[in-house]
């Protein structure tokens, strides 16, 4: 008990300090698994948004043209998709959709 009284300011300062510590190693590791998470996040939603889009072509291939809320749609996938930091596979997907007819053609 005299060293505690004697050194009272010391220990004060120690188990701040201690608890500063483990308060920060904590903060740290929630941060960290947050990073995972969110980054887990952003691939799922950019595997969604990348499926969509290709669901999106096949459905308007399949129908030999592509009216204009459709590529309006896909275009605005598309730039969430790339924004996201999608790859480039759907780049060429959206330029064929693109170059499809507005309007079904008569035949």
């Amino acid at each position: 008990m005299g060293w505690i009284a004697k050194y009272w300011l010391e220990a004060l300062f120690g188990i701040i300090l201690a608890a500063i510590s483990a308060g920060f190693r904590y903060i740290f590791a929630r941060l960290k698994t947050q990073a995972k998470e969110q980054e887990a996040i952003r691939g799922g939603v950019v595997a969604l948004l990348h499926d969509r889009l290709i669901q999106t072509y096949n459905e308007y291939t399949e129908k030999g043209y592509c009216p204009i809320y459709g590529l309006e749609n896909a275009e605005s996938l598309y730039k969430q998709y790339h924004a996201l930091g999608g790859n480039g596979t759907c780049t060429r997907l959206l330029e064929e959709l693109r170059a499809l007819p507005k309007e079904k053609q008569p035949k």
